[in-house]
Order: structure tokens, then C-alpha cells, then sequence
């Protein structure tokens, strides 16, 4: 367990507005789809499995915080901005990946404070809980569609995934997490 003294503080790259975030992740989203699309195409194999990993990749990083926000709307929260920065997890990682996932390009969706005020404690636990629900059910889709196109390398995309998507709920169920913070939203009023 780190202290307060030990701990970085993870500082995002760029902050953007709500408009050019939901933008860039709807755009990386639908690249996403269509790259996983056409890696299901009978075409060349050497193209088939980079275009399914791409596409894999996109729907991963544009799905978490976009579901936050579409979530969050639909019940009545209200979001000042994104930031781009490193996962908020990284401190979960091993040494080699924890440096690469301090750098990588995850969105962040920050709330109104005034609107998390107003919002029942069931609305914010399902906005919290929104962000990893949905990178579990879009990345899980993803992968087991390129396993029953019989993309090459599918397989292992799928088996990957699951593994990848169980260590992500764990780490989400940390206080930090957004699992964690929908628990303490419910217990809190």
C-alpha cells in the first residue's frame, strides 16, 4: 500500500471539452468496428490479423469513458470535461507494463461536482459502474466475433481478453476503481 508520500500523482496530458472528447472517441470507436469488420474479409491473412488487433485496440480505448458519459447523461449527470492521460491503475501493474500504462491514452470523464451532488446514490454507482460494464461487453464482442470469423489469431485475442477483462474487474473493485466507487456511492446515503 502506498502513502501519501509515496504516491504520484497522475497528472493528465491534456485536458479537452466534452464535444471534442466524445468526437474523438465515437470516431475511434466506429475505426475500431470497421477495422475489426474488415479483418473478418476474406483477403490476405497477413493483413487480417494486425487489422483485428487494431480494431480490438480502438474499441478499448474509446469505449470506457464514452460509456461513462452516455451512462451518466441518461441519468441526469452532468460532465465539465475529459483528460487524456495514463490509466489510473497503473500502480497494479508490473514494473515494465506500469510504465507503458502511465503513458497510454485513456480517456477520463469528470463530472459536474454540483451535478454528482444533485444525483441519487443508485445514479452515480451505475455511472461509475458504466465505464468498465461497458470496455468488458464492447472488447469481450470484439474478441469473440474475430474468433467466430476465424480471424488468425482470434482465438488467442478472445482467450486474452478474458483474461485481460477478469484483471481489470478486480483492479476496478479497488476503492480507487470505478467498481470500488459505485460500492461506497450505494453505501453512502
Amino acid at each position: 500500500m502506498q502513502n501519501n508520500q509515496t504516491r504520484k500523482a497522475r497528472r493528465p496530458r491534456r485536458i479537452i471539452s466534452v464535444l471534442s472528447g466524445n468526437a474523438i472517441q465515437i470516431v475511434g470507436t466506429v475505426l475500431g468496428s470497421l477495422l475489426l469488420w474488415f479483418s473478418m474479409q476474406p483477403v490476405d491473412t497477413g493483413v487480417r490479423t494486425p487489422a483485428m488487433v487494431g480494431g480490438y485496440l480502438l474499441i478499448y480505448f474509446n469505449s470506457h469513458s464514452l460509456t461513462h458519459f452516455i451512462i451518466g447523461r441518461l441519468i441526469g449527470i452532468d460532465f465539465k470535461h475529459y483528460s487524456i492521460g495514463g490509466s489510473s491503475h497503473a500502480s497494479s501493474y508490473l514494473p515494465v507494463l506500469r510504465s507503458i500504462f502511465e503513458r497510454l491514452p485513456f480517456f477520463s470523464a469528470h463530472t459536474d461536482p454540483s451535478s454528482m451532488k444533485k444525483a441519487s446514490r443508485y445514479a452515480k454507482a451505475l455511472m461509475f459502474a458504466a465505464g468498465i460494464a461497458g470496455t468488458v461487453t464492447f472488447c469481450t464482442f470484439a474478441s469473440f466475433l474475430a474468433y467466430r470469423a476465424e480471424v488468425p489469431g482470434g482465438s488467442t485475442l478472445l482467450i486474452f481478453n478474458m483474461i485481460w477483462q477478469l484483471s481489470s474487474i478486480i483492479a476496478e473493485t479497488r476503492p480507487s476503481g470505478d467498481l470500488g466507487k459505485a460500492y461506497q456511492a450505494i453505501r453512502n446515503e
